[in-house]
């Protein structure tokens, strides 16, 4: 250990650089020695874990100490991108992009007719997360972005239909390469709901235009919480069911896929439908939006 620790410290970054495979492993690197610490916390391991295309999102004030100091703060919250409709966080583990599209970014049949479903603000949406965020020391690279937090705190509730279908996309090189990603519906029941727990609704995920896709069915409703005896599929499996986010929200995965190379052309879809039918009255959804990040 002796012969390590007296290795130049440019040779230290350089071996650790190169042995650390992510976040992780930089920082039990740090813990062998205050030499291994000094070269672990150097700006060219923690560049690496930085997505080239992500530094333009925030600029922080003050400016952060190191990059560390920066992959920390952009992997404890969220920032802003696309006018306020999506925000942008790191994989603490593995340093990979996760997104969270808004519902007023989605596509949802019917969303602007007033007998169907309606526009209403959430004290406990994302907005809260946002507000801390500027707050604690970002300032959004989009000028006027401040006035598009309409975006995460307000929530599409659904009043009234018998055709339900809700999906969201974005561009698969806005992703991480070589990682396995998982979208997420994220949304809260009104204590007036019905007609959500049957008959089920059919989940997908599909990238590109016929390109590879994936399809089950969940159940939004459960019939009690905490249920898992919620029927059947016409497969004989279980629906997937939603469970309950830190933040207080429920989510329910739609599917998921590997992001290969995260530099091309295509664009993943994640949707959930139940038209087939028909007559089946639903009320109470409240959608805030989707969420799409690696699935560990």
């Amino acid at each position: 250990m002796e012969g390590i620790q007296q290795l130049p410290a440019d040779v230290l970054v350089s071996v650790i650089s190169r042995a650390a495979a992510g976040p992780r492993d930089a920082c039990i690197a740090a813990t062998v020695s205050p030499a291994f610490r000094a070269a672990a916390d150097s700006d060219t391991v923690w560049s690496r874990f930085l997505p080239a295309d992500l530094a333009p999102l925030v600029y922080p004030t003050p400016p952060p100490r190191s990059k560390k100091e920066l992959f920390l703060r952009l992997s404890e919250t969220h920032a802003l991108v696309e006018d306020g409709l999506m925000s942008a966080w790191l994989d603490r583990e593995t340093g990979a992009k996760s997104y969270m599209i808004a519902a007023r970014a989605m596509a949802i049949i019917w969303v602007d007719t007033p007998d169907y479903w309606r526009w209403i603000v959430r004290e406990d949406s994302r907005e809260a997360w946002v507000a801390r965020f500027i707050g604690g020391g970002f300032k959004l690279a989009s000028s006027g972005i401040r006035g598009e937090l309409h975006g995460f705190s307000t929530c599409a509730e659904l009043l009234a239909v018998c055709w339900l279908d809700i999906s969201g996309c974005m561009p698969c090189r806005m992703l991480s390469g070589d990682t396995r990603y998982a979208a997420y519906l994220v949304f809260k029941m009104a204590d007036d709901c019905f007609g959500l727990d049957s008959p089920l609704q059919e989940a997908s995920v599909s990238v590109g235009e016929g390109g590879t896709s994936t399809a089950h069915w969940i159940r939004l409703q459960s019939y009690h919480v905490g249920d898992e005896e919620n029927g059947v599929t016409e497969e004989g499996a279980p629906p997937r069911l939603p469970h309950e986010r830190p933040d207080g929200w429920m989510e329910v995965e739609l599917g998921d896929w590997y992001n290969h190379g995260g530099d091309d052309d295509l664009v993943v879809r994640a949707s959930v439908k139940e038209a087939r039918f028909g007559g089946n009255w639903k009320k109470g959804l409240i959608v805030q939006g989707l969420e799409i990040r690696p699935k560990n």
